[in-house]
């Protein structure tokens, strides 16, 4: 009996254990690689990215999980956007301290572990910027939502 993508519905006909046919895996793969790139740039994770990530493996969402980790603990102490994602992803994936390593979940607590934000300063990048700017002119660091 020939498999079926589970994303288009068209008949799979090489053999393979993916759920997916070859097109549809490939858009999952570079929607996958958009929203690491939207959570390192604007610090969130949005409910239709986490529907788009519950497709994947969880090994694949660990992963993810410990790049972005790292590339945060990278800049210094998490800011409050950073922790909240990390915590985010922790829910909304069941993650836990054995999945991604106990060093690496992050405990939001007001003040805690999080550096002040000079508002002088964009958090990201550290350069001067305007109160009112939205986003960073530098990095492109959402400042405002």
């Amino acid at each position: 009996m020939a498999k079926q993508c589970v994303e288009c519905g068209k008949e799979i006909k090489e053999e393979t254990d993916s759920p997916y046919c070859a097109k549809c895996d490939e858009m999952l793969d570079k929607k996958f690689e958009s929203i690491e790139d939207n959570i390192m740039i604007y610090k969130e994770l949005m409910g239709n990215e986490i529907t788009i990530l519950n497709k994947f493996e969880k090994e694949d969402i660990v992963e993810l999980y410990v790049r972005v980790h790292d590339k945060f603990k990278e800049e210094g102490a998490f800011t409050e956007e950073q922790a909240k994602v990390l915590n985010q992803m922790i829910s909304s994936f069941g993650l836990t301290g054995s999945d991604v390593g106990k060093e690496r979940i992050v405990e939001y607590k007001e003040g805690a572990h999080v550096k002040k934000i000079d508002k002088d300063k964009c958090p990201d990048c550290g350069k001067n910027i305007k109160e009112d700017f939205n986003l960073c002119p530098y990095c492109g660091y959402r400042l405002k939502l």
